[in-house]
């Protein structure tokens, strides 16, 4: 459930980026989680509990996370020549680092969740801990996404309006 708020920087996205579809913008956004799923389908990584946080220092931990940006955008920028499009779907991946360092610990939906890890076995975690209050998270979380789907919206309409 947490995860679903880091797609409204995808959505919101496709006003500085109106020719790359916004399928691509979403998943940039939300690729720290698919390198999650892929490190927890390889017992790498844990899934959290109510009962204990998750263990996700190499997809979720503040280092990584500007590893795997850097890396994003070395290959899009690598693979179309295009240093605005590389730049961009790198800061897309770190907006998901950014936006759980405010949110952590989310301890509204995992009660044993204690932060973000600075790094591979640092017992030191960062976080706002915005996540803390139920209420809080889920209209957050929510309206995270309400705002990126019509920024998305206007900005489609805008671009159908050009094109016409």
């Amino acid at each position: 459930m947490p995860a679903i708020a880091h797609i409204d920087v995808g959505l919101a996205a496709k006003r500085v980026a109106p020719k790359i579809n916004v399928g691509w913008l979403i998943l940039a956004s939300e690729f720290i989680e698919v390198i999650f799923m892929i490190l927890w389908a390889a017992w790498i990584e844990t899934i959290p509990t109510q009962k204990a946080g998750s263990y996700s220092p190499w997809s979720h931990s503040v280092v990584l996370g500007l590893f795997w940006s850097l890396l994003a955008g070395a290959v899009i920028f690598w693979r179309y020549k295009n240093p605005r499009t590389g730049i961009l779907i790198g800061l897309l991946v770190f907006s998901h680092t950014l936006l759980d360092s405010v949110t952590s610990p989310k301890t509204a939906f995992y009660a044993g969740d204690t932060g973000m890890p600075v790094f591979l076995g640092s017992s030191m975690t960062i976080g706002l801990g915005l996540w803390r209050d139920e209420t809080v998270a889920m209209i957050g979380e929510y309206g995270f996404v309400l705002a990126g789907l019509i920024i998305y919206l206007i900005e489609r309409k805008k671009l159908k309006v050009q094109t016409s």
